[in-house]
């Protein structure tokens, strides 16, 4: 078994030829920050073209993810589970954002399977252990920017190698393996059902005749007759008992436009399988001529589901876990109704103990049938990051889309470890520190932190708050105005999309604004910089002046004594006040600041990264084991570089050059 590294559209051996990095972009005299590369041969192919949202992200090569490390904050979002059926205590579990982690201890802890970023990009949307051939692990991929994959692993996931020959470049959402047919596979895809006879080596299509099977997230090969495949649409459930030859719509009971989450067949009683649904659950009796619908529990939305070998059901929903003991007819919540529940397993050897993989809480286990569940996630580092702020020792880390768990955590020795008692808030878009206090913009109103606890101000109502926009040395305001602890002219602006906001004598006041909803500011050139979807405005005290832009609806960054402009029209710069822009990169990229003096900023593009570094004025490439795009924020502390990123935690990398260590 050769290592693989998942590429743009199939999985490449590890270890193939790199892309040569581009040379650093070297910089004219005067300028403080990156000038364009001296021709389009010194970036890369990916990096010279535009995002196109057909193409999956670049992989997450061992080069990339070497000196990379994460910070232990416990979570993920978990899209499937697998528990090895000769040994309860061995599971997988795999991501969103394409981590394979392994448990040898039935779930109590987590390691990475194989190399991290195993699949970083690709959302393992299926991991099924062959019961042909034991210990062999197939796994299904769709990509997040498009494509879609078929891997088999023989060493539980350390390598992989690629069976995708043949399949159309389109999302695999779902596989099903035969048992006592060695070699036969099912895969579905976007356009319908896929099939192999020879282990995945080749693949071909079943069901193109068919407009109607598309988007194809279930499958299931019936135990009791190896013969018979039953897909599950986002509409309906359709047949074959040719092995995919043929197939006919098995729709009497079953809803129309009922998307078919998951398919479990109950091994003890031929016949009887359980689908899971948007609409609540179905059971049939006779393979699937028949479907009764149960849906006598709160919440429709079922994602997954289990039945035990003492015949409890067990229903993983957006809104917790629900269980029934009489066959569907009553049901109960067990876990907390905050966790949507993405995957169910059990060994039959150990059937109390009960493992949900949940989005964004990471792996909760019951060891008493479901009585109560407790997080178990330790070593899972896959969570979704949406801002940083240090204040002092304190590193604040916002972690979204995580039900329960969602929150600023709070690390008191600059992010070497973390307290439990996290204070939860609605998902928080940026953090700032201001006259000793934190402030978090969030989907929901603006927060300050006082002590421990989170308290929303309420002059900003409970809208969505962007940007918070602090400067040190702006003109100072009159003195009355100056909070308490905050330095001499200093500033604090939050962002929303209804205008800009500024601490004025501890409460925001809306500061005049006469143009379309702003989609950043920086304070640039004693004045308050402010950007819409037309164009860009200087706000000064008593006017709103337009000046003149290279583009529309892009982000404004202050680095230095320069004014950076981000987005679909590249990157720009503003050296000084009244010179004109200079182009930097012609890419769609963003601006993300690091807070540090020299290592001041990251370039995104697409899945390339770049850091400026101020004492060589340069922007170079910067190897990262995940795609750009997936940066929130960054931070530079005690000479490392975290990055917060959306499904991948926080990152760490230590900086060459960067001053040591300060304790």
């Amino acid at each position: 078994m050769i290592a693989v590294a998942v590429g743009a559209s199939r999985l490449h051996p590890a270890g193939a030829a790199p892309v040569p990095e581009p040379a650093p972009a070297v910089l004219p005299p005067g300028l403080p920050v990156a000038a364009p590369a001296e021709s389009p041969a010194d970036e890369p192919a990916a990096a010279q073209a535009p995002l196109r949202p057909a193409a999956p992200p670049a992989p997450a090569t061992p080069a990339a993810a070497a000196g990379w490390g994460a910070m232990p904050i416990w979570g993920a979002d978990v899209r499937s589970m697998a528990v090895a059926p000769d040994d309860p205590d061995l599971v997988l579990a795999g991501t969103t954002t394409g981590q394979l982690y392994i448990s040898r201890n039935g779930g109590a802890s987590w390691a990475d399977a194989g190399a991290p970023f195993s699949f970083a990009g690709w959302v393992v949307s299926s991991l099924q252990w062959d019961p042909n051939h034991p210990g062999r692990l197939w796994v299904a991929l769709w990509g997040v920017w498009g494509g879609g994959q078929v891997a088999v692993s023989d060493n539980l996931g350390k390598t992989w190698a690629a069976r995708s020959a043949g399949l159309s470049q389109e999302p695999v959402y779902s596989l099903s393996l035969a048992p006592g047919r060695e070699g036969r596979l099912f895969a579905g895809t976007l356009s319908g059902v896929y099939g192999s006879e020879d282990g995945g080596a080749s693949w071909r299509q079943l069901t193109g005749g068919l407009a109607d099977i598309q988007k194809v997230t279930s499958l299931v090969v019936d135990p009791s007759r190896p013969d018979t495949v039953i897909a599950g649409t986002w509409r309906r459930a359709y047949r074959s008992d040719d092995a995919g030859h043929t197939w006919t719509g098995i729709f009497e009971g079953m809803v129309l436009d009922t998307e078919i989450f998951s398919f479990t067949p109950v091994p003890e009683h031929p016949g009887e399988i359980w689908a899971s649904s948007c609409g609540w659950v179905y059971q049939t009796v006779d393979h699937g001529d028949h479907w009764v619908r149960f849906k006598d529990f709160d919440e429709r939305r079922t994602l997954s589901f289990a039945v035990t070998p003492d015949g409890r059901l067990l229903a993983g929903t957006v809104a917790g876990v629900f269980t029934s003991t009489d066959g569907g007819k009553s049901w109960r919540r067990l876990s907390d109704p905050a966790l949507s529940v993405s995957a169910i397993a059990y060994h039959p050897a150990r059937p109390n103990r009960i493992l949900i993989g949940t989005e964004g809480s990471g792996i909760w286990i019951s060891t008493n049938g479901g009585a109560d569940f407790f997080r178990s996630s330790r070593g899972m580092t896959a969570t979704r990051v949406g801002a940083m702020a240090l204040a002092g020792d304190d590193l604040l880390v916002a972690v979204n889309h995580a039900g329960p768990l969602s929150g600023v955590y709070v690390s008191r020795d600059r992010g070497q470890t973390f307290t439990a008692d996290f204070k939860p808030l609605p998902t928080v878009l940026d953090l700032a520190l201001y006259a000793g206090r934190a402030y978090a913009a969030t989907v929901a109103g603006l927060f300050e932190r006082r002590g421990a606890d989170w308290h929303r101000l309420p002059e900003l109502g409970n809208g969505r708050v962007e940007q918070l926009l602090v400067d040190e040395g702006a003109a100072a305001p009159a003195a009355a105005a100056m909070p308490a602890g905050a330095p001499p002219g200093a500033r604090l602006l939050a962002r929303t999309w209804q205008g800009i906001f500024e601490l004025e004598k501890g409460i925001f006041v809306r500061r005049a604004w006469k143009h379309g909803p702003p989609r950043s500011a920086a304070f640039y050139d004693g004045a308050l910089w402010v950007s819409d979807a037309d164009g860009v405005y200087q706000l000064t005290r008593d006017a709103n002046h337009t000046v003149a832009a290279p583009f529309g609806g892009g982000h404004l960054h202050r680095l230095g004594e320069q004014l950076l402009l981000s987005g679909a029209g590249g990157t720009w710069t503003r050296p000084g006040s009244g010179e004109d822009w200079v182009q930097l990169t012609a890419e769609p990229s963003r601006i993300v600041a690091t807070g540090d003096a020299r290592f001041a900023a990251l370039m995104l593009s697409g899945d390339l990264m770049r850091l400026y570094d101020r004492e060589s004025r340069k922007f170079r490439v910067l190897p990262a084991p995940v795609p750009g795009r997936d940066v929130a924020a960054a931070l530079v502390v005690d000479g490392r570089l975290l990055l917060a990123t959306s499904g991948y935690g926080v990152l760490v990398h230590d900086l060459e050059g960067a001053p040591p260590p300060v304790r």
